[in-house]
């Protein structure tokens, strides 16, 4: 049985990363845990620099703790109507960032929803605090939009870092069913002509896992084209590496998964080190 983390802020439900967690749970049975974060005051937060370090965000003591209690019970319910074993956190007495990664640290998948996890932090998906809990994550990630079809194919992206290679590692250990599913493992490189690093290491360890898979090598720049390629597919969802953790805001903001994140199409798993 794998242990999911939900993650809410306070004051917003996300049923798309519920909708994610109930269909993994027909699947197999898990133990989805809730974790609902206090709000946070945004504007006097602390961004950390380049070298690394987590956001420093106070919490906003006066909340709307009907709203909370109401989204709770709501879980609670949702949780219950399609025998969910589940858990309720609410226990934040610190900033919320480190006690979400605490919560990550005793997880198998931590679930977000794109749209509506601090959606009031600002228009820019994902935002701030969604990439730093990114960042400061030590299990994989999940992002799901609120509406998305259950992925029927799966897109692993592969430059040849082991951050990338751990991503799909991770992916096929938590989701042996969608490894049936039709997967592309595609790489992409912004200089024209460089082949697929380790290509012969990495159909070794994907065939082993997937057993639907094709390889496929974009030559274009991904920035560009990603998007509208992955587009094509049939209800996929898109495996990623973490893209180094040095400036991970900055660097995430030039990836496409972030593109297809603020697209809110498909489910994205991030998963690093």
């Amino acid at each position: 049985m794998r242990k999911i983390l939900l993650s809410f802020d306070g004051t917003h439900y996300s049923k798309g990363a519920f909708d994610f967690a109930k269909r993994m749970n027909e699947d197999e049975p898990i133990l989805l845990t809730g974790a609902f974060l206090p709000q946070v005051d945004f504007a006097n937060s602390w961004s950390y620099a380049h070298g690394g370090g987590s956001m420093y965000i106070p919490l906003i003591e006066s909340y709307d703790a009907d709203i909370v209690a109401a989204n709770i019970s709501r879980f609670e319910e949702d949780c219950v109507k399609h025998n969910i074993e589940h858990r309720v956190h609410t226990d934040f007495s610190s900033f919320a960032l480190p006690e979400l990664q605490r919560e990550s640290r005793y997880a198998d998948l931590m679930i977000l929803g794109s749209q509506r996890f601090y959606e009031n932090l600002g228009l820019e998906n994902p935002n701030e605090y969604l990439r730093d809990a990114l960042h400061d994550a030590e299990c994989p990630v999940l992002i799901a939009p609120e509406k998305f079809d259950y992925p029927e194919s799966v897109v692993l992206a592969y430059d040849g870092s082991s951050s990338s290679v751990y991503a799909i590692k991770q992916f096929a250990y938590l989701f042996p069913e969608l490894c049936k599913t039709s997967t592309i493992l595609v790489y992409a490189s912004k200089r024209e002509g460089k082949r697929m690093p380790d290509e012969d290491y990495i159909r070794e360890l994907a065939a082993r896992h997937f057993s639907d898979l094709t390889f496929y090598e974009l030559d274009v720049n991904p920035r560009d084209y990603f998007s509208t390629w992955i587009a094509d597919l049939d209800s996929p969802i898109l495996v990623s590496g973490a893209f180094g953790r040095s400036g991970f805001s900055q660097i995430f903001r030039q990836s496409f998964a972030s593109d297809i994140i603020a697209e809110k199409q498909f489910p994205v798993f991030i998963a690093h080190r």
